[in-house]
């Protein structure tokens, strides 16, 4: 079995351009010669590796045929990717390989991209270079992040025109099967000035698969563009996911971005919102429901470096068994941000006796003249709520759940993909009859 060293990095490379088995390279190097997250750290100190071992798991090896439709791709995958629903662009890749790509004709023919990273850096090596790696990624997750560069498989690259609106979703369906195997995923997003585009990253996996899944997310919001970005993590229970998304936003664009976490064993999400230039804007959505000995961590950065930028978190989870969930998030406001408007919210409902969670938000803030406030809650439900439905004729069970569907129906109603808010809500139904 191949492991991870320069020959494995080379053999990914083999059909990409010699510029980018460079920065393969030199990410693999910075790999080797950082250490392994340290749980004494502030930023580690909750999710604890010690019991993970990256030589019981490879790199992807012999890629896969690519299909011309959906009648080439396994039925298993169709299957576990769900409905069928109108999209701009579909990509389902299958352990870090392509095996169906398709873009709306209009939207190529409007100069849109929409493609894996090999054939970004074949093709469009001009714009893949100018963005590639520049938004950077936080320092305690690097290690992540580096091996992720390195070992990158399928991918995807999105490129939009100034002023073209792609009004339908763009899907990456990426299915991770093959035990043992890493997949890392990397996602670069560019909307150039007044465009728009909807994208999807769905991530999932079968129940007795353990492997490593990666998702190493970067996003651009040129000036006036909007850009909204989904992550939905559905891995089976033995799976780890660590999943690092930055996003750069300009003058008077807009990002919004939603993170659902449902499976995996471990799964770690980054997230964070850059905003550098006056009236950018962040809309920043977290649901995540535990079960079992599910372990949860979310971290999150509002950073406002200039004046007149607004952002608002909201994070939701649930918990059962003995699942463990964090959060950590910093709204930081540098000294020249006046006029920042920044709010951050996590709320989490605890369903068990043995369910835990940790929810820790920060604020620095340099400017004098801003509008800034965090809220914070872990807590059952609560008990005049329950009484209250049981009194109209419902069983302590049905008066939970309804609480629950409730309590998560703030988020949901944000979601602006229908058919992903239809998806979440009935993995809150599957959570709550499971």
């Amino acid at each position: 079995m191949m492991r991870f060293d320069d020959a494995a990095v080379r053999a990914l490379a083999r059909a990409e351009p010699g510029w980018f088995l460079d920065d393969r390279l030199a990410a693999f190097a910075r790999f080797t010669a950082l250490e392994w997250p340290d749980p004494s750290s502030e930023e580690w100190r909750y999710t604890d590796l010690k019991g993970f071992d990256l030589n019981n798991f490879a790199p992807p090896t012999e890629p896969l045929p690519l299909a011309d439709n959906l009648d080439g791709v396994p039925e298993h995958v169709l299957a576990a990717m769900g409905d069928v629903w109108e999209r701009d662009g579909l990509a389902i890749q299958i352990d870090g390989t392509v095996v169906h790509r398709r873009l709306a004709d209009p939207l190529a023919n409007k100069g849109v991209i929409f493609c894996d990273l090999a054939t970004a850096a074949r093709e469009h090596e001009d714009l893949l270079k100018d963005v590639i790696g520049t938004v950077g990624v936080p320092a305690s997750e690097e290690k992540f992040a580096t091996l992720a560069s390195a070992f990158a498989a399928g991918g995807t690259f999105v490129y939009v025109p100034r002023g073209v609106d792609v009004t339908l979703p763009l899907h990456a369906f990426r299915w991770l099967e093959t035990p043992g195997v890493l997949a890392a995923a990397r996602t670069i997003i560019v909307a150039e000035e007044s465009s728009s585009v909807t994208y999807i990253d769905h991530y999932a996996s079968p129940d007795a698969t353990t492997a490593i899944s990666i998702g190493l997310v970067e996003i651009h919001a040129r000036q006036a563009a909007n850009i909204s970005y989904l992550s939905v993590q559905d891995h089976g229970p033995d799976m780890y996911h660590f999943n690092i998304q930055r996003g750069e936003v300009r003058r008077d664009a807009t990002l919004r971005s939603l993170a659902a976490t449902l499976g995996g064993k471990v799964s770690r999400s980054v997230v964070e919102s850059m905003l550098v230039e006056q009236g950018a804007s962040a809309e920043m959505l977290g649901v995540y429901f535990a079960d079992g000995d599910q372990h949860f961590d979310h971290r999150s950065l509002q950073e406002h470096s200039a004046p007149n930028t607004t952002s608002e978190l909201l994070y939701k989870g649930a918990l059962k068994g003995e699942s463990r969930a964090v959060y950590s998030g910093l709204i930081h406001i540098a000294k020249d941000a006046q006029k920042a408007d920044a709010v951050q919210t996590n709320r989490n409902l605890i369903l068990s006796d043995h369910a835990k969670a940790d929810s820790i938000p920060y604020l620095e803030i340099e400017a004098n003249d801003v509008r800034c406030a965090h809220g914070a809650s872990v807590g059952p439900v609560d008990d005049n709520q329950l009484f209250y439905l049981q009194s109209r004729g419902l069983d302590a069970d049905e008066a939970e759940d309804l609480i629950v569907r409730g309590y998560f129906q703030e988020i949901l109603d944000r979601v602006r993909v229908p058919e992903v808010r239809a998806a979440l809500e009935r993995a809150v139904e599957a959570e709550l009859k499971a």
